[in-house]
């Protein structure tokens, strides 16, 4: 059925990636200017969504035409190396591309009636956003190919979406929304890392040039570890310091998800199947931070 085939390349798995920042740009602004536009919300929401389907499926259309993902779903990792839709032959990449172009459409049309209606702000912060969601996989710049795409997703899914949200919000810009888009750029940072291990073969194979290929699979289960390490101060130091409402140290409490992916990658890096707990894990890791984070905000 065709319906299963779309759910299947948007990667549900991985919508929070995209809304989870609108969260938190949100809650920062009710916290700090105690207002909250429900309508202006939900079409940030909404757009962030159809950016987060398309860069998945540009991202799997690019490599799938490249030859960098190759595995038909029934023998890959389900949280690597694109949705397997293609591969499968379920969606053709000339249908894929065309609703990507389509979703990239709709999308810009929600931000430029927001650019209207809240400030000239929000274009600059959307061109930014599909700036790095476009050109993370294609030419010129190709970041996903050379080394840069971990960072990049870290600005792009971190500070540029959460200030957007918060700009929605407020109509001014904030340090420390900006502040707070660390934590999920840096969650998306360490996401990718995980993610890039099963493909390792593949993506070296064909010139991706991620962290994992350029350092090895095994110092990328350090970066991973030290990645989450690193998330874990920010929210433990910033709620401290109150940079961040007390309540935010309730992020805290998703430390065991982030112990069980990094047991998980250290049993099984050299399996691409076997690891694929590690990634499960790193899922629930972002989705408990970033909902308790953004919890902490509102209480």
């Amino acid at each position: 059925m065709k319906m299963r085939a779309w759910i299947q390349a948007f990667r549900l798995k991985f919508l929070p990636q995209g809304v989870m920042p609108v969260l938190i740009g949100t809650a920062a602004a009710y916290r700090a200017n105690d207002i909250f536009f429900r309508d202006l919300f939900l079409l940030s929401f909404f757009g962030m969504t159809l950016v987060q389907f398309s860069l998945t499926m540009l991202d799997d259309w690019h490599d799938y035409t490249r030859g960098t993902d190759t595995t038909a779903t029934d023998e890959k990792n389900p949280y690597s190396g694109g949705s397997g839709a293609l591969v499968d032959g379920s969606i053709t990449p000339w249908e894929m591309i065309f609703v990507v172009t389509v979703f990239y459409i709709i999308a810009a049309g929600i931000g430029l009636y927001l650019t209207a209606t809240r400030g000239i702000e929000i274009l600059y912060i959307m061109l930014a956003g599909f700036f790095i969601s476009i050109f993370y996989s294609l030419k010129p710049f190709q970041f996903a190919y050379r080394g840069a795409g971990e960072f990049m997703m870290l600005l792009g899914y971190g500070p540029t979406i959460t200030l957007g949200a918060y700009f929605v919000q407020a109509q001014h810009l904030s340090a420390q929304a900006a502040f707070a888009g660390l934590l999920p750029g840096m969650l998306m940072w360490t996401m990718i890392i995980v993610n890039e291990i099963p493909d390792y073969e593949e993506d070296k194979k064909t010139g991706k040039r991620n962290l994992v290929v350029i350092y090895g699979r095994e110092t990328g289960v350090k970066l991973f570890a030290a990645g989450l390490a690193a998330v874990y101060l920010f929210i433990g130091a910033a709620a401290a310091l109150r940079v961040f409402p007390a309540g935010t140290a309730l992020a805290l409490l998703s430390l065991p998800f982030a112990g069980r992916a990094i047991w998980h990658l250290k049993a099984h890096y050299m399996n691409r199947l076997d690891v694929a707990a590690a990634n499960r894990e790193m899922v629930k890791v972002y989705s408990a931070a970033t909902i308790l984070f953004t919890i902490g905000f509102l209480i």
